[in-house]
């Protein structure tokens, strides 16, 4: 579930309503006008445990200023009315969907214009009804995979998930830097040889470089916690819409960089 064009392609992680939920409304629009292959939009969460400082201090910015899940799935039918075709595929704790019930929030998170979930605190064995839920609406469910994920995990997430599988590329909470170790490029070359899926591959990413290396061996670069903090700093500097919707896109530009012809 990501835009192809014939290379690998960057997707950056937005924390819905850190800044408010117009601002977040302008980046989307500028990073579908700057190419992103796909965009995660992070739903706030009181407790997320596999996120490091940065995606919680957003997380925590977002709720304070009242974000909710209603509210974030009415600024994306926003965005869909104003034109925006990227894939959006909504990153969420199991809790907030959970609490709608399956089969509400896969209704709602179809007509307001989502393409898939991402759930980090589900595994495929667990998931029935969120599967179930999802995929009568035609949303794409994406599971995680780990350098430590045995070889049967791995074939179990990559037979539950469409779109693309979600590869952390090491193990820890997010925000701190990968570096492409034999390690992490074992795992990669791993899961070639067992996926028939397109890999994207997050946590740590920032740098042209750790795109150009990253997307030789997957389809995907997500960059999380890096592109947070790039918003975050924009909107201390200037905190119009626009201004921080002009800095995702310059960043996204920047990172694209590292994509191969």
């Amino acid at each position: 579930m990501y835009r192809a064009e014939g290379r690998a392609g960057v997707a950056p992680y937005v924390t819905a309503g850190d800044g408010g939920l117009e601002t977040t409304r302008e980046v989307l629009l500028a990073l579908d006008r700057a190419g992103a292959a796909c965009v995660e939009l992070g739903v706030p969460f009181s407790d997320p445990i596999a996120d490091g400082p940065i995606l919680q201090a957003a997380a925590q910015r977002a709720l304070e200023s009242g974000t909710n899940l209603k509210g974030i799935l009415e600024m994306v039918r926003e965005v869909r009315s104003a034109g925006c075709e990227m894939p959006i595929a909504l990153f969420s704790y199991a809790n907030p969907l959970y609490s709608m019930g399956w089969e509400n929030a896969a209704k709602d998170s179809k007509r307001a214009g989502i393409d898939g979930w991402l759930v980090p605190d589900m595994i495929p064995s667990q998931a029935q009804a969120m599967r179930a839920a999802a995929e009568g609406q035609g949303l794409a469910c994406i599971f995680f995979v780990a350098p430590t994920s045995s070889d049967e995990r791995i074939a179990a997430a990559a037979q539950a998930s469409q779109g693309f599988l979600y590869a952390i590329g090491r193990v820890g909470v997010t925000g701190a830097n990968t570096l492409l170790t034999e390690e992490t490029l074992d795992f990669l070359q791993r899961l070639r040889k067992s996926c028939d899926l397109p890999i994207g591959v997050g946590f740590g990413l920032r740098s042209a470089d750790q795109i150009a290396a990253v997307t030789e061996h997957a389809e995907l670069a997500i960059v999380g916690s890096a592109f947070v903090q790039r918003l975050r700093d924009a909107y201390e500097v200037n905190p119009t819409p626009s201004h921080v919707a002009a800095e995702a896109a310059t960043y996204l530009t920047e990172l694209q960089k590292g994509l191969r012809p």
